[in-house]
């Protein structure tokens, strides 16, 4: 009897463990997922951008927000460092590597001639930042004018109107992509279609067409589709799918966008991760996407970090920036500007982050088709495919107006 049940018991557990091996042959591996705490400074930043948008396009790149923050917090002691550490969580800046004319991100500090800052500071952002260091007598914002036109692609020509004269410092990230789809729009299938106001009113737009190179998902509450951008070498700069940098582009149709960032956390990439299906024998899929462009000024950022829980550093009384200088420096100004062009080609987009400071002590006080249109407005990002870092995240309240002399365009 003994035996028999040995037999028995030995029988099943062979058929189990053929049943899992064969369900893990057959049922494809779930993509690993990066959740960290990146993620959770980028919806941050997301939300409170969101916030006082009043249904207008923005854009803004958490990526270069980080990085300025993160430089501003190397000067910074005592509590101001330690809010600042706080609103970062722990944020893990990537190595991003330059691509000429493609992928550029770049930092600088501007310090006014003579001003006494000091040596070790300056040599901690050049080694751990590869930041540049620009000396000037700062009379006029030029300077960092020509930095900023420069490091994105000319996409952002001006970022300061005028300097203080009590300027003495200035921190900054720029980033900037020039970067073409991996499978282009073709422009004889661009039309002039309706996209409907978040008033229910429409316009007339020029609308994208492509059944090429998308990926769908439908998640709670949204649906949306996943594009690839062509992989370029570091080296090279051209297209180079073995060796190379790539983002994708994720634009989001949630059926209530407010609603949808309110409720946007770290669960969301997994999401789409989880739930994204590929074209293939049983399912086509069908996408028109508005082109557009826009400038975006990010007016509440100053007040929004304060809200964050970023004071002191704001603050000409209680801001200690001991690591930068023995002088009394303060954050008198916070400005973060983007700029978005999406066509058949692919994507420009650029963001600068500046902080400028003042020294306080000289201050005076079956077959399945899925159609997808984006014809009403949407939530889209770009980010790094391997790290899940966004570069670039936004809104599209209203696309590009259809003009039939300047909407016309030839693949490249």
């Amino acid at each position: 009897m003994k035996k028999y049940m040995i037999l028995i018991i030995t029988t099943i557990l062979v058929l189990l463990l053929i049943a899992i091996a064969y369900y893990k042959k057959n049922v494809p591996d779930t993509p690993p997922i990066n959740i960290g705490t990146n993620i959770d400074f980028d919806y941050k930043m997301i939300k409170s951008v969101h916030k006082n948008s009043n249904n207008k396009n923005y854009m803004i790149s958490p990526l270069s927000i980080a990085y300025a923050l993160s430089i501003l917090k190397e000067g910074a002691s005592d509590n101001t460092r330690i809010e600042i550490e706080k609103v970062l969580n722990d944020y893990k800046l990537p190595n991003i590597v330059n691509i000429k004319d493609r992928i550029s991100l770049a930092n600088a500090l501007f310090i006014k001639n003579k001003f006494p800052i000091k040596d070790e500071f300056v040599e901690l952002i050049r080694k751990n930042y590869n930041s540049e260091v620009l000396y000037d007598e700062f009379t006029t914002p030029a300077v960092i004018n020509d930095w900023v036109s420069e490091k994105t692609y000319k996409m952002i020509p001006k970022v300061v109107d005028s300097l203080d004269p009590m300027f003495k410092v200035g921190i900054a990230n720029a980033i900037a992509i020039d970067v073409e789809w991996q499978n282009k729009f073709e422009c004889t299938r661009t039309s002039k279609e309706n996209f409907t106001l978040s008033d229910n009113t429409k316009m007339d737009t020029a609308m994208m067409h492509s059944s090429n190179d998308i990926s769908y998902f439908e998640i709670n509450g949204a649906k949306g589709i996943i594009k690839d951008y062509a992989k370029y070498n570091p080296e090279t700069g051209k297209i180079d799918y073995e060796n190379g940098t790539q983002l994708e582009y994720i634009a989001i149709l949630p059926d209530n966008i407010d609603e949808f960032i309110s409720n946007f956390d770290s669960t969301v990439l997994k999401d789409i991760k989880e739930k994204t299906r590929k074209p293939g024998e049983n399912l086509e899929i069908n996408l028109s996407l508005p082109k557009y462009t826009y400038d975006y000024n990010y007016d509440a950022f100053k007040t929004d970090l304060i809200n964050l829980g970023i004071n002191d550093a704001f603050n000409e009384v209680t801001a200690s920036f001991k690591n930068i200088s023995d002088r009394e420096l303060f954050v008198s100004d916070a400005i973060h500007k983007s700029h978005i062009e999406l066509s058949e080609n692919g994507t420009k987009a650029a963001a600068v982050t500046v902080f400028l400071m003042k020294d306080n002590a000289m201050m005076p006080i079956e077959k399945e088709t899925i159609n997808i249109k984006f014809d009403r407005p949407f939530v889209y990002l770009i980010k790094d495919k391997s790290t899940d870092n966004i570069w670039f995240f936004g809104t599209v309240y209203e696309p590009m107006k259809f003009k039939d002399n300047k909407d016309k365009c030839e693949t490249k």
